[in-house]
C-alpha cells in the first residue's frame, strides 16, 4: 500500500504545472480508503477460510476419536476381530435354492435364498456341466491386514 500511496503522490506531483492551486489530496484519501478497503476485503475471507479449516479439522478429529471408541467397544463386545473374510455360496442343481455362507470379522453366516435361473432354458437340459464346477459353486476370500 505504501508504495502504490508513493507512486502516485510522485504521479501526481510531476503531473502538476509549477504555480498551479490544483490539489489531489481527495484523490489521494480515496486511493488510500479503497486500498484499506480491499485489505480488509481480504484479511476478513482470510479469517473466514482459517476459521473454516479450523472447523474442519476439529470435526475430523471428533469423527476420529468416535471411530476409535466404536473399536474399543466392538474388541471389547466381540473380542479381537479376525482379519479373514471367506464367503462361499452354491447353487443346489436342477433347483432355484442358493445356499450361501459367510465368515467375517468372527461371525459366521449361512442363508438358503430362491433364486430362479432366468438363463438355464439357454444351457440346454444339462447345462454345461453335471454336478458341482464353476458354474454352480462360487468361493471368495477377502483378506485384510
Amino acid at each position: 500500500m505504501l508504495s502504490a500511496d508513493g507512486a502516485f503522490t510522485s504521479a501526481a506531483e510531476s503531473s502538476t504545472r509549477e504555480g498551479s492551486d490544483w490539489d489531489f489530496a481527495a484523490e489521494r484519501s480515496y486511493l488510500q480508503k479503497v486500498m484499506s478497503d480491499m485489505a480488509n476485503s481480504s484479511k476478513k475471507s482470510i479469517d473466514v477460510q482459517m476459521k473454516s479449516a479450523q472447523q474442519q479439522q476439529t470435526a475430523m478429529q471428533f469423527l476420529q476419536s468416535q471411530q476409535q471408541m466404536i473399536q474399543q467397544l466392538q474388541m471389547q463386545l466381540y473380542g479381537q476381530s479376525s482379519p479373514w473374510n471367506i464367503g462361499m455360496a452354491y447353487r443346489i442343481p436342477d433347483t432355484n435354492f442358493n445356499l450361501q455362507g459367510s465368515y467375517q470379522q468372527g461371525k459366521a453366516n449361512i442363508q438358503l435364498s430362491c433364486v430362479p435361473d432366468e438363463y438355464a432354458p439357454m444351457l440346454g437340459p444339462n447345462g454345461f456341466t453335471n454336478g458341482v464346477g464353476p458354474g454352480n459353486l462360487g468361493l471368495s476370500l477377502n483378506l485384510s491386514i
